[in-house]
């Protein structure tokens, strides 16, 4: 990106001198680097975004020197205009460009040339960065989504590992604060895997060998989907657990009184069995992490593997669920346990063959 920023500046700098003769060449550069942007597509979106904003905002200048004069008031009405025209025409970042370009054309002797140069250098460096952008090769933008994906996916399994071992040895209730923690923090972080997969998207967009990276990056889009599910239900088990440290499944109030010791938490169990079930479910997560780094599709020995990992879970989880009652076996009953629901929703979420997000895993 850096390189490519680069060369457009210069080349814009040479094509608005030598080329046009502009008298205000520094904008030519100043376009294409304020337009320079991740991925080619997102550089041509933010170019045309900011021409379209100088193109306006030096029709509306003119317009206002012209026919009302400069003074505080048609400042003040050009501004205010320039910015609600931005939001109607949807500029995004750009947004202030046509304020900003009125109130620069109104303030020069000669509005018509400068206005005129502006849109002229700008339109240069837009153009120049956008090419420059097309031409030289993108970086791997979706390798790295795969390894975001991935990275992010390894230390939700972590999170799950840890807390089967505290589970297993029976000192959990002390961690369970700070794992609520960690699993907020861990779901908030899907959304940077989510940008970094939508840049992969764009960074194929108008290239000509586009369709080989398709396939892979709908699998990731579709695994970062799954990822999403799978955070908000650790966050549930997390504060799940967390709440079964409580009286009544909560903290009691701020304002609870020290001597009313019938207000003080109580020792609490976790479900039995429990810890296996996030075991399995954090050795599945571990072996779906290198998926996500793969080139094409998983091949049916990695796809075996999975099965098994997740035939594994399912076992464990009815063990746990038939050890509370019977009648837990059932999902139907088993939406009011809210513990081993959330488990249940993951062991789903993660089938690669009956599951929700079952393009996460075939081509």
């Amino acid at each position: 990106m850096v390189v490519r920023t680069a060369i457009a500046a210069a080349l814009s700098w040479w094509i608005a001198t030598a080329l046009l003769h502009s008298d205000a060449a520094t904008l030519a550069p100043v376009g294409a680097i304020l337009g320079a942007h991740t991925t080619p597509f997102a550089t041509a979106r933010k170019s045309l975004q900011r021409a379209a904003g100088i193109g306006f905002g030096f029709l509306l200048g003119v317009a206002a020197a012209a026919s009302l004069g400069v003074n505080t008031i048609t400042m003040l009405l050009t501004v205010l205009i320039g910015m609600y025209a931005g939001r109607l025409l949807r500029l995004g970042p750009q947004m202030h460009q046509i304020a900003l370009t009125a109130v620069l054309v109104m303030g020069t002797a000669q509005h018509f040339g400068y206005g005129a140069t502006r849109l002229e250098d700008n339109v240069v460096g837009v153009l120049i960065g956008t090419l420059i952008g097309l031409l030289l090769p993108a970086p791997g933008f979706t390798r790295r989504g795969g390894e975001e994906l991935a990275r992010l996916t390894r230390q939700i399994s972590d999170l799950l590992t840890d807390v089967s071992g505290h589970l297993a040895a029976g000192d959990w209730a002390a961690c369970s604060g700070q794992w609520v923690n960690r699993a907020r923090g861990l779901s908030k972080r899907v959304e940077s895997v989510r940008k970094a997969v939508r840049d992969a998207e764009d960074a194929i967009r108008f290239r000509p060998r586009a369709g080989r990276a398709r396939p892979r990056i709908n699998r990731l889009a579709e695994a970062t989907q799954c990822l999403d599910h799978v955070g908000h239900q650790v966050r549930g088990i997390t504060r799940g657990l967390y709440n079964l440290t409580f009286r009544e499944g909560r903290p009691p109030a701020l304002h609870w009184d020290q001597h009313d010791s019938h207000l003080l938490p109580e020792p609490a169990s976790a479900p039995p069995g429990l810890d296996r079930v996030l075991a399995d479910l954090a050795t599945l997560l571990g072996q779906l992490a290198d998926v996500h780094t793969l080139e094409d599709a998983p091949d049916p020995n990695l796809l075996l593997q999975l099965r098994t990992l997740l035939g594994a879970a399912e076992t464990s989880f009815l063990r746990t669920a038939l050890d509370q009652s019977p009648a837990y076996a059932d999902w139907r009953v088993l939406c009011t346990a809210g513990i081993l629901e959330d488990a249940r929703k993951m062991i789903h979420e993660l089938d690669p063959d009956s599951g929700p997000h079952r393009g996460a895993f075939h081509a």
